[in-house]
């Protein structure tokens, strides 16, 4: 057990794992953890001990993945949800039980006492796995990587889509002169909409045209400063926190019903002093690999990506 302890005390809380007080609760944690899978190249060592940290049906799944790059940030994610589960409870990461709901959202089976408020969500795209929790607010998270599909044109893309963002928001995605600042605008809506409805639990099919923001500045790379209406009325219970990131938007959506105020620190900070950008070595892993050299071997030879 000496292993995990040095790995839990090795991994600083601070800035990413914040204590937010009120008259009602003592501490609260909030954690956001980034990892950059794209340069993420997994030795042997590395991957089996990812594996022997993750359970049986987690591994299965990730194996199924064609690429590499979807299999790592399978992977990236579990042990960033793992890391933080250890980190709030002190227990080891292979020790807790994952399932997933009627949605696909995974949740903890039997948490220890220290994780039964824990709201937590992962997402994963471009070079990014991205993971946000919270032990009293309603949290979601979404990362996008400002690109534009192959063999379409900025207009294209956009008519694809049109029903999911009302007029307004259109207007807005639409503003700059800039085929890439209106790609831009477009994935920080669509970030901050998938957000929203990972926290509430309903994905897409809440309708995504009931959702309406209206963007704040962009300062040092994040803003806290965006508004949502639901159905016309402006819903202040919720706060946003949007990161740019090498070119990609990570989004952060939490709601607090037993905080007067969800304090994320000073709004006009740096993104990378709010949201932290882990490697393997930060996270709390297995010391011990799996005993199965094929689950490497299997994962070496595939393709990185799509041609």
């Amino acid at each position: 057990k000496q292993w995990y302890q040095r790995r839990v005390r090795g991994l600083h809380p601070s800035p990413t794992i914040q204590l937010l007080r009120n008259s009602r609760h003592l501490s609260s944690a909030m954690i956001r953890y980034a990892f950059k899978t794209s340069t993420w190249h997994p030795t042997q060592s590395e991957w089996l001990r990812a594996a022997n940290t993750i359970s049986e049906p987690e591994r299965e799944r990730i194996s199924q993945f064609m690429y590499k790059r979807d299999a790592k940030q399978s992977m990236a994610g579990r042990l960033l949800m793992r890391t933080c589960f250890s980190r709030l409870a002190g227990e080891a990461p292979q020790s807790f039980v994952l399932a997933r709901d009627l949605s696909g959202k995974p949740y903890l089976l039997n948490p220890p006492s220290a994780l039964t408020s824990l709201s937590f969500n992962v997402s994963h795209a471009g070079d990014y796995a991205a993971f946000a929790a919270s032990t009293s607010a309603k949290i979601g998270v979404d990362v996008m990587k400002v690109e534009l599909r192959r063999n379409t044109t900025v207009e294209q893309f956009f008519g694809h889509m049109k029903k999911q963002f009302t007029d307004f928001e259109w207007q807005t995605i639409r503003s700059p002169v800039s085929d890439r600042g209106k790609l831009a605008n477009f994935y920080r809506h669509w970030c901050l909409k998938e957000s929203y409805v990972k926290a509430i639990g309903t994905g897409i099919k809440f309708g995504l045209q009931r959702i309406q923001f209206d963007l704040g500045q962009l300062e040092s790379g994040v803003c806290r400063t965006t508004t949502m209406s639901i159905d016309g009325v402006l819903d202040s219970d919720w706060t946003f926190e949007e990161i740019f990131l090498d070119n990609h938007f990570i989004t952060i959506a939490m709601r607090s019903d037993d905080f007067l105020e969800v304090s994320v620190g000073d709004p006009h900070i740096k993104a990378e002093q709010s949201l932290k950008v882990v490697k393997f070595d930060d996270l709390i892993v297995s010391n011990d690999g799996l005993d199965d050299e094929y689950y490497f071997v299997s994962f070496h030879e595939k393709k990185e990506c799509p041609l």
